[in-house]
C-alpha cells in the first residue's frame, strides 16, 4: 500500500511539473510579444521627438505618482502675472482676510466674505 501511494504521490508531481512547464512556455511567448510592442512603441516615441514631430496623446502620457516623472513648466508671460496680481488684489478686497488665536492657541485665518478659503479650482460652495 506504502508503495502504491508513492507511485501516486510521484506520478502526480511529474504530471504537475509537466503542466507547470507547458504553462510557462505558453506565456513565454505573450510576454515576448509585449516587450516587441513596448519596444515599437518607445521607438516611435524616440523617432517623433527626434523628427520633431508632435506626440500621440499615448505618448505624452508619463506622468508618475510617487516617482521620477518629468513636469514641464512653461514660464509664465507678463500679461500673465499682471492677471494674477489684479485677481489676487481683488480677492484680498472681497475677503479682507484676518489671523485670529482661537481658545487653543491655534491661529485661524478668518475672511469677511462666504467661501474665501476655498481655492479657485474648488468652488464647490459656490
Amino acid at each position: 500500500m506504502r508503495v502504491f501511494i508513492a507511485i501516486s504521490i510521484v506520478v502526480a508531481s511529474v504530471s504537475s511539473a509537466s503542466a507547470q512547464f507547458a504553462m510557462d512556455h505558453g506565456h513565454a511567448a505573450d510576454a515576448a510579444q509585449a516587450a516587441r510592442a513596448a519596444r515599437a512603441a518607445a521607438d516611435a516615441k524616440a523617432a517623433a521627438i527626434a523628427s520633431g514631430a508632435p506626440l500621440l496623446p499615448s505618448q505624452q502620457t508619463n506622468f508618475y505618482v510617487g516617482s521620477s516623472g518629468t513636469v514641464k513648466i512653461a514660464p509664465r508671460t507678463g500679461e500673465e502675472l499682471k492677471a494674477d496680481e489684479a485677481a489676487q488684489a481683488a480677492w484680498k478686497e472681497r475677503c479682507r482676510p484676518t489671523v485670529v488665536e482661537d481658545r487653543e492657541g491655534l491661529r485661524r485665518v478668518r475672511y469677511a466674505e462666504r467661501d474665501c478659503d476655498l481655492s479657485r479650482f474648488n468652488t464647490a460652495g459656490n
